[in-house]
């Protein structure tokens, strides 16, 4: 009874919250005035809501404001928003229509940040914390925790990033200084500081240092070597409701080269791209680099849009330049659209381009174009008008068919009006049964060099349904004509007038009669005629088609099929004459019956023109229980050549044969007496495959091979193994290895208090030329070590190989990676030596994702309060 009440309960609640709330438990339900406010209020233990965009809330109390849209929570609140941040709190109130929010005593969980706080607010997104605490290391099982941090104020960005004021660092639970500002990203953008040495630009220190400013936020990019010099750069993004990115980035020249190279983006968008919220789109995305060479012209890129909604219209303004147009050529497009309803509905367009330097070659463009369209149209009393108007002038390629404009060159300009019409009239029948629609379609190309080029369109149908007869009467007409001055315009002249004529008469149940034809006025000649008959006389199924071609006084072809259904049993037979040819088509016969878990079928092809067989198939399949059995094998009568398969499974297990056998009587063909086979064992994703050849004339088996396939995946490895050998054949009786590769990762063994955990990864191939020939293929192939200690620390040696290794050639000496991790979690140190370049070099990563900081250099301070 108890849980009656409680769905009925439910059910009001998510009838009082108007259906923007879904109700999933609560206790009790009780609706209050408390003065001109109407309020729902639930208890439970705890209630749970389903919210409009999929956030959750739990709560021991909610107040539910219908006025206001406001929730209020009371104890224990979880409330999981649409970005998927957590907030816990004692009270929160929390508005639907902006998704703002109030709370107290809360702790907030984004990405790998926890935040607490006393007071928290969320306007447009973001949420401020007011004395709040925060760590990337609450997560870490560290107690005190490796740093944290406590700040005056704290803005948390939606599923981006934190800004912090006046921040107080801890380690281990240590005051250590203050920043006035920090900044983590919850994003993929990594800080990086690396210090190294290798052979060319000897020591070198790459730092990308995070900086934040009232106009944004970003990194100074420092690039130091040893024996290059100073590179420097930035990367920024700004604040606000612009998307602004900006980055640049110089290098100093490599070691024998003459100049170095320099880098430089630009990103600016504003407003909405779907110009739903805002009246306005613009972006900027412009791409700068260096020449590498002396002689070598800089390559830069360039897109700008600029979109207006306003007064019903919308414009749009684009500018691109590609990278890879090597004349500087900047496209210009420039369109102005009419919005709403009315009509017709306007558009102007224009698209042309630049040439910022050396001409390019030739380009289409609309200079410019007006556009009317009637997409509604007209319509009353049946009919119904509907087009559109284009006019404008153009540059594009000619026409080569049309004398004048292939001698105005391959590309030229003209004038021109296009037309676009569809005209449709379907009137009330006059009676039942009856329907009458005639529809008239024009397009028409005006040019101002005296040409034009129409395209239209005419069909009239009608037809009367009197009980089983149906009759069908259709006119249709075309003309094409004229002379297109553009190549993209041009249609193929043709001038075409046709009557069709067609009924259906279903005469009894079971039996229907069709018949078809028609008249091509135009050429004043007849089209096939077609009669057909469909009868279904109990298990028969009989379907009978006949042409005959009026116009030149002869039968063309008769088709027909024949089956048969009793029960289980299905069969049936079809062929056909072709009268021009005196010759029939192919028989084919077809049997089907259905076993209980499967199905046995047989086809039989055969030429009746020559009176022999061309192709016999026979299939079987079985499912009894859990198994399963195949068989399936074509024999083609005109090749002498058997092909089928042969298979079965249990379960994961399965196992099935293929082959192709040759029976030819000419000891010269190659495939005399031969017969190839494949079988193959799978069980899940491992499978071996045995490829041979019979040679029936050596009464030998080869040449041949054995395949070996393995796939495994879990939550902790994945692993991909092949192998291929060489089986024995003439002039090489040899069993070796031909292949072999392993690409993936799996552990060899877990670690435990006193010994490290293993696991393998890369990738491997071994490829066999000849017998002293060989190719070793190695690419982050090796091992990791991993020690696991106290508070989620782990360290992690890692010895990779990336290498090519022929043995033909000597071994070289081996140019192993070797990479040391210390990972506490929310920080990480990672030293990397390689051989091959060789190169050693040290990085610190430090946040959950990644955490950047503000250097407070000496007598620099911040002087505003507001922050971004």
């Amino acid at each position: 009874m108890r849980g009656a009440v409680w769905v009925l309960l439910a059910l009001l609640a998510g009838w009082a919250l108007a259906g923007q709330i879904e109700v999933t438990q609560a206790d009790r339900l009780e609706l209050r005035k408390v003065g001109d406010r109407e309020l729902v209020v639930l208890v439970g233990a705890p209630v749970i809501l389903k919210l409009e965009k999929g956030e959750e809330v739990r709560a021991d109390r909610v107040e539910y404001d219908r006025a206001a849209r406001r929730l209020i929570l009371i104890g224990q609140v979880y409330y999981q928003d649409a970005q998927g941040r957590v907030t816990e709190a004692d009270y929160l109130e929390l508005y639907l229509d902006d998704e703002s929010l109030d709370a107290l005593e809360v702790h907030i969980q984004s990405g790998g940040i926890d935040l607490w706080g006393p007071e928290a607010t969320r306007v447009m997104g973001q949420i401020l914390l007011t004395q709040g605490e925060f760590t990337p290391c609450a997560r870490c099982g560290q107690d005190p925790y490796d740093y944290s941090f406590k700040a005056r104020k704290v803005i948390l960005y939606p599923g981006d990033r934190l800004v912090a004021y006046d921040v107080t660092v801890y380690t281990r639970g240590e005051v250590t200084f203050y920043w006035p500002v920090l900044l983590l990203h919850f994003s993929e953008r990594r800080p990086r500081v690396e210090v190294g040495s290798d052979a060319t630009d000897g020591w070198f220190v790459s730092a990308d240092l995070p900086y934040v400013t009232r106009g944004g936020l970003g990194f100074t990019l420092l690039r130091w070597f040893q024996n290059r010099g100073w590179g420097l750069g930035f990367d920024h993004w700004g604040a606000g409701a612009a998307y602004e990115h900006y980055r640049a980035l110089y290098l100093p020249p490599e070691v024998g080269a003459e100049r170095g190279s320099l880098e430089a983006q630009l990103d600016y968008r504003t407003g909405d791209k779907n110009l739903r919220d805002l009246p306005y789109y613009q972006a900027t995305a412009f791409k700068w680099k260096s020449a590498a060479q002396a002689a070598d012209s800089p390559r830069w890129s360039l897109k700008a849009e600029y979109r207006l909604k306003e007064d019903g219209w919308r414009h749009e303004l684009s500018l691109e330049r590609r990278e890879n147009t090597t004349s500087g050529r900047v496209r210009l497009k420039l369109s102005s659209r009419a919005l709403g309803r009315e009509e017709p509905r306007a558009e102007f367009r224009l698209q042309s381009y630049l040439d910022l330097g050396e001409a390019g070659p030739p380009a289409a463009r609309v200079v410019p174009e007006m556009v009317l369209r009637w997409t509604r149209g007209w319509s009353g009393g049946g009919f119904s008008v509907k087009g559109s108007l284009y006019a404008g002038g153009y540059f594009d390629r000619t026409n080569e068919l049309n004398r004048s404009a292939r001698a105005a060159g391959v590309w030229a300009s003209a004038g021109r009006i296009y037309v676009d019409h569809l005209d449709t009239f379907r009137p009330r029948p006059p009676w039942k049964g009856f329907s009458l629609i005639a529809e008239n379609r024009f397009k028409g190309w005006y040019y101002d060099t005296g040409e034009r080029q129409v395209d239209w369109r005419s069909t009239l149908r009608a037809s009367q349904t009197l009980g089983g007869l149906r009759v069908e009467a259709r006119l249709e007409r075309r003309v094409a004509e004229g002379e297109a001055f553009f190549a993209r315009d041009y249609i193929r002249p043709e001038r075409k007038l046709d009557f069709k004529a067609s009924s259906r008469w279903s005469v009894l149940p079971g039996l229907v009669l069709t018949a078809s034809g028609g008249r091509d006025l135009e050429q004043s000649v007849y089209a096939p005629l077609k009669a057909g008959l469909e009868a279904r006389p109990g298990p028969l199924t009989l379907k009978l088609d006949h042409l005959y071609d009026p116009q030149a006084g002869r039968h063309q072809a008769t088709t027909g099929r024949l089956g048969l259904r009793l029960g289980d049993l299905a069969a049936s037979v079809q062929s056909g004459y072709r009268y021009p040819d005196a010759a029939y088509d192919d028989l084919l016969l077809r049997a089907s019956y259905a076993l209980p878990g499967g199905n046995l079928s047989l086809t039989h092809k055969r030429d009746l023109n020559q009176g022999r067989p061309r192709e016999t198939r026979a299939a079987f399949e079985l499912r009894p229980g859990g198994a399963r059995y195949s068989l399936s094998e074509t024999y083609d009568h005109d090749g002498r050549r058997l092909k089928g398969q042969i298979g079965a499974g249990w379960g994961p297990f399965s196992l099935r044969l293929d082959h192709t056998s040759f029976f030819t009587d000419d000891p010269g063909d190659p495939n005399y007496r031969d017969h190839q086979l494949t079988l193959t064992a799978a069980w899940k994703e491992h499978r071996l495959t045995l490829l041979e050849r019979w040679d029936g004339t050596q009464g030998r088996f080869g040449p041949g091979s054995l395949r070996f396939s393995s796939r495994f995946a879990d939550l902790k490895s994945t692993w991909n193994v092949g192998a291929a050998w060489h089986l024995p054949e003439p002039g090489d009786e040899e069993v070796y290895l031909n292949e072999a590769s392993i690409k993936g990762g799996f552990d060899v063994w877990s670690g435990g208090e006193s010994w490290p955990a293993l696991s393998v990864q890369g990738g491997f191939e071994y490829t066999r030329y000849a017998a002293d020939d060989r190719k070793l293929s190695f690419k982050d192939f090796g091992f990791t070590l991993g020690w696991q200690g106290e508070e989620n620390t782990r360290l992690y040696l890692s010895a990779l190989l990336t290498q090519e290794v022929r043995t033909s050639e000597g071994w070289p000496p081996l140019q192993p990676r070797f990479i040391v991790t210390l990972d506490r979690c929310c920080w990480a140190l990672r030293f990397t030596l390689d051989a091959a370049a060789p190169s050693a070099r040290i990085a610190f990563l430090y946040g959950d994702q990644s955490a950047r900081f503000l250097f407070d250099e000496s007598g620099i301070r911040m002087p505003w309060e507001g922050g971004l």
